[in-house]
């Protein structure tokens, strides 16, 4: 067991991650931090992530769309 300090909003933030009174931060960390350097725990992570709503998705796609275009085409 450890002790951390961390900052107000670090701390709101991990709470609205909390499942249930009975989770707990670590747990809530544990979950949502993947351990570095593995692909499968970024993958196992994300699984974790909450689905995202059709606006959420629209927008993402719209981002990544925009990005997209700014980028020069590799084969010209």
């Amino acid at each position: 067991m450890k002790t951390i300090a961390v900052s107000e909003t670090a701390y709101e933030r991990l709470a609205v991650w909390k499942k249930s009174r009975k989770d707990t931060f670590s747990k809530v960390i544990e979950r949502m931090v993947p351990a570095k350097g593995t692909f499968d725990a970024v993958l196992e992570a994300t699984g974790n992530l909450p689905d995202l709503s059709d606006e959420q998705v629209d927008s993402l796609e719209s981002a990544v769309n925009e990005g997209r275009k700014t980028l020069d085409d590799p084969w010209k």
